[in-house]
């Protein structure tokens, strides 16, 4: 599976910033190569010395002013140890290795506490002369020296870097995201909202030009659906009046009904130009959806084709439950039906015969419909199905012996994007043909 744009960036920048973390902590260490416990150990041992050099060479009337001194000014304290002295030992195991350290400085026996008789810091036993004293330290010594473990500082700092990379990488891959989202609207006939136009000149720049590129497309569309219209307007009126000239001439019956059947087809295929006219004019759903109850819209479908079921030039199996319900347009609905009808009617005889046997299933599938329409006829060749539900798209083969205007897949796969569906064309499954199939999401309650 690719990964994304988005992610990429991510891990990019999340990356570098991390290797830079421990580059710049492999720097510390190898300039401080000493344990933080040696350092601490080091420190503490030397202010036990000086105050205990200090306090052996002063004049006995002067001790009581060194030791005032070296409270107020260094926050060193030292007061005789008891045997019922009440001690807290300090948590944690780097505690362990710095009391191992300051026996190798200052002796085996000394000892080290978080508070004595409740007054908290940095406690460490000395001896002057023989007498044990305590001598108290604040508590932040220990703290700026063993404070959290390196390990919890890099954890620390790589979420702060990861933090950092999502903002950075966010900026760059929504432009992009909204960008795509433009692009499946445009392949939904939707006419998209204009991208903004603003942040880096590269992003403004493909924006303003794919706002102009869709304002183009949408103008194109309009255009042509107009002219559609309009010509399919001024072609209807002539051939009513050749209809009217054919029933009034002296022609023969056999000539009136070959001269009618082209004006027929005439009129179908200018009949689909109008109605693609009028789908690309609805570029979204022009009515509030409703729950349409499919079975009965394929039944309403079928009535205009009974006169040839009852020929038996038209044989219908369906599979579709009767409480199948789809939200969504049923004029919509009933579009893609009768155009979906109409090409297996016109296009899907199963060979040898001029009968159209034709399976229609319908079933409900995660928020919405799958319809399929299946014929037994000659089927269409795997390279030309994608472009056949493109405007004006035809094949030269058996299927296309009776001609059309190439329109009607196209509105259906139209149709579809409408509600963010699908039209497919495939193989029918039981015994060759076409088979179309319509995956309808639901439209969304307004």
């Amino acid at each position: 599976m690719r990964t994304t744009l988005f992610w990429r960036t991510f891990l990019l920048i999340a990356g570098l910033v991390v290797a830079c973390l421990l580059i710049m902590l492999e720097l510390v260490r190898a300039f401080d190569p000493a344990p933080a416990e040696q350092t601490l150990a080091w420190e503490i041992a030397s202010v036990v010395n000086l105050t205990r050099s200090g306090l052996v060479s002063a004049q006995p009337e002067r001790r009581r002013q060194l030791l005032s001194a070296l409270a107020r000014e260094e926050g060193v304290r030292v007061l005789p140890l008891e045997t019922f002295d009440r001690t807290e030992p300090i948590p944690g195991r780097r505690s362990e290795s710095l009391l191992a350290r300051l026996h190798q400085l200052l002796g085996p026996g000394t000892r080290l506490a978080a508070s004595v008789n409740g007054d908290r810091g940095l406690w460490v036993s000395f001896d002057i002369d023989g007498d044990p004293y305590w001598l108290g330290l604040e508590g932040s010594r220990f703290d700026r020296h063993l404070g959290p473990p390196w390990i919890t500082m890099l954890v620390v700092a790589a979420v702060l870097a990861l933090v950092g990379a999502l903002v950075l990488a966010s900026p760059l891959s929504k432009p992009l995201a909204n960008l795509a989202r433009a692009l499946d609207q445009i392949s939904r006939g939707e006419v998209p909202r204009p991208l903004a136009e603003s942040g880096t000149p590269e992003i403004a720049a493909l924006n303003r030009r794919f706002n102009r590129m869709a304002t183009e497309l949408a103008q194109l569309e309009s255009d042509r659906a107009v002219a559609l219209a309009g010509i399919s307007h001024d072609i209807r009126t002539p051939l009513t009046r050749l209809r009217m000239e054919i029933e009034l001439s002296a022609l023969g019956p056999d000539e009136k009904r070959a001269m009618n059947a082209d004006i027929e087809r005439i009129d179908r295929i200018v009949g689909k130009f109008t109605e693609y006219a009028r789908v690309v004019a609805e570029p979204g759903l022009a009515r509030r959806p409703v729950e349409v109850m499919v079975a009965e819209t394929i039944d309403g479908a079928l009535a205009g084709y009974q006169a040839r079921r009852e020929a038996g030039l038209l044989a219908v199996r369906t599979s579709v439950p009767a409480d199948l319900a789809w939200r969504g347009d049923p004029v919509d609905l009933e579009r893609m039906l009768g155009n979906l009808l109409e090409n297996a009617v016109r296009h899907g005889n199963t060979p040898g015969t001029e009968r159209t046997d034709l399976l229609i299933r319908a079933r409900r599938v995660a928020g919405g419909l799958e319809l399929v329409l299946s014929d037994r006829g000659p089927g269409v060749p795997a390279a030309e199905r994608e472009r056949l539900l493109r405007p004006f798209s035809r094949i030269e083969d058996e299927r296309s012996e009776v001609g059309g205007s190439g329109l009607g897949l196209a509105i259906v796969a139209r149709l579809a994007a409408r509600y963010g569906g699908v039209c497919e064309l495939d193989i029918a499954p039981d015994g060759g043909g076409l088979a179309v199939s319509l995956r309808l999401p639901d439209a969304p309650r307004r």
